[in-house]
């Protein structure tokens, strides 16, 4: 065999060599094509992609038309949430839980009040009178000793021009409740301007309430010469179930020892007498016993009902002290005088020295005086008090001295009846 035909041979060869492995590339790359075409099976529980299943072989018949699945699903918001679109094909059973809306309603008066009442049973029961606003008087139940049978508020100014006595009562408090629980009561308040017993205002009912608060205005015609001559007397009372009234207290107030001009808000204590008190009144005053000076300091505070004093306009009142030792008159000291009054002011302090003394041989005795500007006329002694040891005092009095020596550097402030000056000790 020539070399020329074993070159042919060789050729021959390594061309069909080449065609097959042409017509093998092909191949594979015409699968290749086809396999991108077809769909991907999914394995719809997990949601994940599954292995690509290989095609049936093209001698087979055509396989029925079904509705193509996307390689890749498309995407939808729900709710927020993106999720892919599928078909119902090999997805589990499953409903979404029911959407829970409340229907409108109109909202009633009952249920538009049950959050207040459930913070109300948090609080505890609102008590409308404590919440109250009233005028002029805020600040005026801080600093107030206790009242046994209660206390008024009231204002009243006159006016000259047209003769007419303008009355405000504003509210009462303290007052005493009913039976031993001490329950509520619905009272009101009676106005008088005496000596006409006839002449009255009365004020509203104000029900279940042992603070009630009036805020009302009253008018009375009166001539400027009967003013001064004038008593406006407070009754309060309290009306029942049976519409029975029960007094609960008065307060007098003398017109002529009473600035008309002002109109400024004052109280006064209710009182269970609806008549001027035959006492002489009551003064307040503090002992304070200071050991290691050996000094007693006494400070007269004010005077209340001085109701048998004359107002003449002339007439003034003043307090004196006589310190006593045995029987002896040791020191005398006295206040400024003042003008005549039912309820003067002092607020005066004096300091008496023990040195050299035994204390329960001392005694103090405190005499409210009345005092004239005429020359011919004599300071009286419209009543007095004597405070000491037992050798000297008795009752609130020995008290009020047992207590300034158990007590020492501490003033101690009490309110002491005075005797009249027929009615000594």
């Amino acid at each position: 065999m020539s070399d020329e035909t074993l070159g042919v041979i060789i050729g021959c060869v390594t061309g069909g060599v080449v065609l097959v492995v042409l017509l093998i590339i092909s191949i594979v790359i015409c699968r290749r094509l086809k396999q991108k075409r077809r769909p991907w099976d999914y394995d719809w529980e997990n949601c994940d992609k599954a292995k690509i299943t290989k095609s049936a072989p093209i001698s087979r018949s055509s396989s029925p038309n079904i509705t193509k699945r996307k390689s890749c699903p498309d995407t939808a918001v729900f709710k927020g949430v993106m999720v892919r679109s599928m078909t119902t094909d090999g997805i589990p059973d499953f409903s979404l839980p029911p959407e829970r809306v409340q229907p409108y309603t109109t909202p009633k008066r009952s249920q538009s009040m049950a959050p207040l009442q459930h913070q109300q049973n948090l609080l505890g029961d609102i008590k409308p009178d404590l919440y109250r606003s009233y005028g002029g008087c805020e600040e005026d139940d801080f600093h107030l000793p206790p009242s046994e049978n209660g206390r008024l508020w009231f204002s009243v100014i006159y006016d000259a021009a047209v003769e007419q006595l303008h009355v405000t009562l504003v509210k009462v408090k303290e007052l005493i409740g009913r039976g031993r629980e001490n329950r509520a009561r619905d009272p009101f308040v009676k106005i008088f301007l005496l000596p006409d017993e006839r002449n009255c205002r009365i004020s509203k009912v104000r029900k279940k309430t042992l603070t009630p608060v009036f805020n009302e205005n009253f008018v009375f015609e009166v001539s400027t010469e009967d003013i001064g001559e004038s008593i406006l007397r407070f009754s309060v009372y309290d009306v029942d179930k049976r519409r029975v009234r029960h007094s609960l207290g008065h307060v007098l107030l003398a017109l002529r020892d009473t600035d008309l001009t002002k109109g400024d808000t004052v109280w006064k204590d209710l009182e269970q007498s609806h008549q001027l008190s035959d006492t002489p009144g009551e003064l307040c005053f503090s002992l304070n016993y200071l050991p290691n000076l050996d000094k007693i300091k006494v400070l007269i505070l004010n005077a209340r009902k001085l109701r048998q004093l004359s107002f003449d306009k002339d007439s003034g009142t003043y307090v004196r002290i006589h310190m006593m030792h045995g029987r002896k008159l040791h020191k005398v000291k006295r206040t400024a005088t003042y003008r005549a009054t039912t309820d003067p002011t002092f607020n005066e302090s004096f300091s008496f020295s023990l040195v050299g003394k035994v204390l329960d041989s001392c005694s103090f005795e405190i005499s409210v005086m009345t005092s004239s500007k005429s020359p011919r006329s004599h300071d009286n002694v419209y009543g007095r008090i004597v405070i000491g040891s037992f050798m000297f005092s008795r009752g609130d009095e020995l008290l009020h001295w047992q207590e300034m020596m158990s007590q020492p550097r501490t003033p101690i402030q009490r309110w002491h009846t005075l005797a009249g000056i027929n009615n000594g000790h």
